[in-house]
């Protein structure tokens, strides 16, 4: 009995030896367990961090690499922001010496905006415009006495400086603005674009594009507007939402080119004749030679003078015109000529804005200003058949000259 209990004690305690040497094993291998957990995510850890570094040594030539190409856009509207008037007079020398000029000015204003990170960033400037006008329009002021001397003055300007570019935009006066418009909107989300100096704001044009910014603080503090001409009215609303500077005094007309208006060289019908609008007045049948004639001086604000026709209606007529050439006819109505310019001597549209999209060039016989007169009457006029001559006399210039 003795010898039995002393068996199953030796049991039990062989068994708890075992439990525990199971329990150790167990252990054992939770630890093993344990520690090659530690050493993936230790090696895991470390991979992380080289992926890091690595991704940092990347973003910082990321950002060295942009600041290498930094740049500030300068975009110019030669059309509204037309450079001084010395300047421009003096050819081929006074456009390098305002391509240097507009370098130094800009140079100047980036150091204020920028501190001293502005001796690393570019400075690219366009000027746009329409040459072909501008040079007429500086031709019949007598600010130059020979069109050459603009071209002069732009070949200069782009011998400046590799950075400055004066581009002839193309004939009629959206060309410029368009342009620029379309320059702008890829400077404005290019990052690497640090300021944008925006030459543009005697013309309310501009404010459909910078309007939608006002209200981005980060894209205000990236548009300066120059100052030059005044602002025009919807760009003087907006100025207040973006930085403006003066510092460009020294290049810029304080006041835009003039307008002007011109007369004809062909004679009109006597203020008594008949005569429906300008195409009629042109056709109208002049005086004998023997009877002295004088250049009537071409109204300015009114697109018709002389008398209006009506039938018994109570409707517009027109006099009939005398007889033209079909070639010339054909021939002009190809050539995109502004009506009121050849007919009546004035063009409202470059009265008022300097510019006009339609041709002035040249100067017409009487034969194609009766074939200019025939092709006018074909436009449709906006006011209709039911007026009154007093109507006719108040049209305002703001209406296109070439839609009778």
């Amino acid at each position: 009995m003795a010898s039995s209990e002393s068996q199953l004690d030796e049991l039990k305690s062989a068994w708890n030896t075992c439990k525990a040497h199971d329990n150790e094993r167990c252990n054992l291998i939770e630890l093993s367990d344990a520690q090659s957990d530690l050493r993936d995510k230790k090696d895991l850890l470390h991979l992380e961090r080289e992926r890091l570094d690595d991704a940092t040594r990347q973003l910082q030539d990321f950002l060295h690499e942009k600041d290498g190409h930094m740049f500030a856009s300068v975009l110019i509207d030669g059309d509204c922001m037309p450079f001084k008037d010395d300047l421009v007079s003096q050819g081929l020398e006074g456009g390098q010496k305002t391509a240097s000029l507009l370098r130094q000015a800009v140079d100047e204003d980036l150091k204020c905006t920028m501190g001293s990170g502005a001796s690393h960033v570019r400075v690219i400037v366009r000027v746009y415009a329409n040459l072909k006008g501008l040079a007429k329009t500086y031709k019949d002021h007598d600010i130059l006495s020979d069109l050459a001397t603009l071209f002069e003055f732009v070949r200069g300007f782009n011998m400046g400086d590799d950075l400055c570019d004066f581009v002839d935009a193309g004939n009629g006066k959206e060309c410029a603005d368009e342009k620029i418009k379309a320059t702008f909107r890829i400077n404005v989300v290019d990052v690497h674009c640090r300021q944008i100096l925006f030459g543009g704001a005697p013309d309310n044009g501009y404010a459909r594009l910078l309007g939608p910014y006002k209200e981005d603080k980060t894209a205000c503090r990236r548009i300066t507007l120059l100052e030059g001409p005044p602002f025009a009215n919807e760009l003087a609303d907006l100025k207040d939402s973006f930085r403006t500077t003066a510092s460009f005094a020294k290049i810029f007309r304080s006041e835009k080119l003039p307008t002007m208006k011109r007369r004809v060289s062909f004679r009109l019908s006597a203020p008594g004749s008949p005569s429906t609008n300008y195409a009629a007045a042109a056709a109208a049948k002049p005086p004998p030679a023997s009877t002295p004639q004088a250049s009537p001086t071409v109204p300015g604000r009114s697109l018709l003078f002389g008398v209006v026709h009506h039938n018994r209606l109570g409707q517009r007529v027109d006099a009939p015109l005398p007889q033209y050439s079909r070639e010339d006819f054909f021939s002009l109505k190809s050539r995109k000529l502004c009506n009121a310019f050849h007919l009546l001597g004035a063009c409202p549209y470059e009265d008022k804005y300097g510019i006009c999209n339609h041709d002035h060039d040249g100067k017409l016989s009487d034969k194609q200003l009766l074939a200019l007169a025939a092709i006018a009457r074909q436009s449709p006029y906006q006011m209709g058949l039911d007026y009154s001559s007093a109507a006719i006399r108040s049209i305002k210039s703001d209406q296109d000259p070439n839609l009778i």
